[in-house]
């Protein structure tokens, strides 16, 4: 746990949002039931409970960027709104996990089942987002789409599905006679698909009527088109591919709501509403949130690698292939996720779990082995590219925004966000070190 004061608040305030979001917005039920207990100090794997589902490391990331930014007398509101944005993005992981194995251009019948359920979860968000709209989330996912999650495994759905299957068992061995069937909290995942709603939309209320809430809401109702388009899309540009991914990531919205907490409600600042309407600190946001998803797909090694060495990896990756007859795009890429070299880890993980990758996206609909490792090749030459060019233009504007604000507490909090993933990103995800964060 948190040794750190301050992490130990966030971590508190953040369990704290967690349980009222359970409280007052999941439906009633075994997966209900399961999640309060699971969240509470009654479990005894709580600590296990919380760095699976990206609590621990929510908080790591909220105590490095907040660090010396927040006055004493301010730090009871910066921890209020700071839980209810990582309770928001905890219920984001939930849902975000219906997408693995979606990453594949060919689908079978249970994974497009999964995919119509995305889909209606981003249509139902959408929905909460639009001003003045406040149809109860129940409705907005009920019908096809509550039928739909009934088939959709909590535990198969997760990169730590094991985890979530003892969990679910230590709870039965807790409630005992009255224990529910081990299926009907596996199964339940549609409660978890309205929370996510709701407390989205508790996200945006809270800060309804400050110049950057629009800002916010926008940003988080292009992260549901994005990730609409960019799993059903059959023709997808490189460039394409880069801007959906930056907005389908969280990064501008999660930091314009910080800046917005910062700049807005614990200490407003005049100017910030120029920066905001001249588009400076859009542009900011959006070269942090490219910059942040190229480290989550390609890795930080392999995004500062030199063409030349990339190059050279991904042809040893061609030799093996021809060597032992590896000749379609899935067994190339096969082959890629077995590599024993540490630069190929995020890659890897969404091989190995079918998950969108930015990179990947070309070699997965390539002809044959060749033609996939020579798309890959080049994903990373382009991406790369884009990768150094938008970090000069993140410095670029950082810069500006230091000249026109009074204090460099924004600018601070977007650098150390960006560095934060940079440094996550370097290793694997089964890594305690490389876990998720946003």
């Amino acid at each position: 746990m948190p040794t750190n004061r301050r992490a130990a608040q966030l971590l508190a305030a953040t369990c704290s949002a967690l349980t009222e979001t359970i409280r007052r917005h999941m439906p009633a039920g075994p997966y209900r039931d399961f999640t309060a207990w699971a969240y509470s100090a009654e479990n005894p794997r709580r600590h296990e409970y919380l760095q699976s589902t990206g609590v621990i490391q929510l908080v790591t990331m909220n105590t490095r960027m907040l660090t010396g930014l927040v006055e004493e007398d301010d730090w009871p509101a910066m921890l209020h709104h700071a839980g209810r944005m990582n309770a928001y993005q905890v219920f984001e992981v939930v849902s975000d996990d219906l997408a693995i194995g979606l990453g594949h251009p060919v689908l079978d019948a249970a994974q497009t089942r999964r995919l119509d359920l995305i889909g209606a979860l981003n249509r139902a968000m959408l929905q909460a987002l639009a001003p003045g709209r406040n149809t109860p989330a129940m409705l907005l996912l009920s019908g096809p789409a509550r039928d739909a999650a009934r088939h959709a495994s909590g535990f198969e759905q997760s990169l730590v599905k094991s985890k979530r299957a003892g969990m679910a068992e230590d709870y039965a061995r807790h409630v005992g006679a009255d224990a529910p069937l081990l299926q009907d909290v596996e199964y339940g995942l549609w409660a978890a698909l309205v929370a996510n709603v709701e407390s989205c939309r508790d996200l945006v209320d809270g800060i309804d009527g400050t110049p950057t809430a629009s800002l916010v809401r926008q940003g988080l109702a292009d992260r549901y088109r994005a990730v609409e388009r960019t799993l059903r899309a059959e023709h997808l540009s490189r460039l394409d591919l880069a801007a959906l991914g930056g907005q389908s990531i969280l990064v501008l919205p999660t930091l314009a709501y910080f800046v917005c907490v910062l700049n807005d409600l614990l200490a407003p600042v005049a100017v910030h509403r120029a920066v905001l309407a001249d588009g400076t600190l859009s542009d900011v946001l959006s070269d942090a949130a490219l910059l942040v998803r190229l480290q989550n797909d390609l890795g930080t090694r392999l995004l500062r690698m030199p063409p030349v060495q990339q190059h050279a990896l991904i042809n040893r990756i061609a030799r093996t292939c021809d060597t032992d007859g590896r000749d379609t795009a899935e067994a190339a890429l096969d082959q890629l996720a077995a590599d024993p070299d540490a630069a190929f880890n995020r890659l890897q993980k969404d091989i190995v779990n079918g998950e969108a990758n930015v990179a990947l996206w070309h070699a997965r609909r390539a002809p044959d082995a060749t033609s996939a490792l020579t798309a890959l090749a080049d994903s990373l030459t382009y991406h790369a590219g884009l990768y150094g060019l938008h970090s000069a233009r993140l410095a670029a504007g950082l810069a500006a925004l230091d000249a026109r604000l009074p204090d460099r507490r924004a600018t601070t909090l977007i650098d150390r966000f960006v560095r934060f993933h940079e440094h996550m990103y370097s290793h694997a995800h089964t890594n305690p070190l490389g876990e998720y964060a946003i």
